[in-house]
């Protein structure tokens, strides 16, 4: 087994820990997700799963993406944030865009990309809900995420896109919710 399998693996048991984590939160009452993210993610990895699995680029990662964010879906939509806003109906529309760009090409890599560009573009709802109260969101499960994308990134086997889009995606999304939750309360007691 080399190295970048082990680490693959690593990254998909730290992204389902980083689930339990974020789950018990939202259970507890110290997380509400933003539906429209979580719907936007979970639709996509979905779709992202499917096109690595038929380029067989597959990484341990994005099995546990998939899971782990159809329950926080399911969860979401009872515990989360209440409404839609404009931007999440419009994160809403550029996913289903995505998924049209990928149907009208039909071509896996051109789904990998687009729904991974789109999965960012989803990620804004919760980089918004996070900057305006990074308490509504549960550190522990977004550092487990960061760490899992940390592994997911050294384990890519070939700087392809098939390979290489969706595990760096996923460290720019985490990365960012990093700063957003320790970064930024830091420098507001500061000012």
């Amino acid at each position: 087994m080399s190295i970048q399998n082990i680490l693959s693996f690593i990254a998909g048991a730290l992204f389902v820990a980083g689930f339990i984590s974020y789950i018990q939160a939202i259970f507890v009452g110290t997380t509400k997700p933003a539906k429209a993210s979580w719907i936007i993610w979970a639709s996509l990895d979905s779709i992202t799963i499917a096109g690595m699995y038929v380029q067989h680029s597959l990484n341990g990662q994005i099995i546990g993406a998939v899971a782990g964010a159809w329950v926080v879906v399911a969860l979401a939509l009872k515990y989360g944030v209440k409404g839609w806003t404009w931007l999440d109906k419009f994160c809403l529309v550029g996913a289903v865009l995505g998924i049209v760009l990928w149907k009208a090409f039909n071509s896996p890599t051109l789904g990998i990309i687009t729904s991974n560009s789109v999965v960012f573009l989803g990620s804004i709802p919760t980089f918004v809900s996070a900057w305006k109260d990074p308490t509504k969101e549960d550190k522990l499960g977004w550092t487990i995420f960061w760490l899992s994308c940390i592994c997911a990134v050294v384990a890519i086997p070939k700087l392809t896109f098939d390979d290489a889009v969706q595990p760096i995606i996923f460290c720019s999304i985490e990365t960012i919710m990093m700063c957003l939750l320790y970064i930024k309360p830091c420098i507001r007691k500061f000012l």
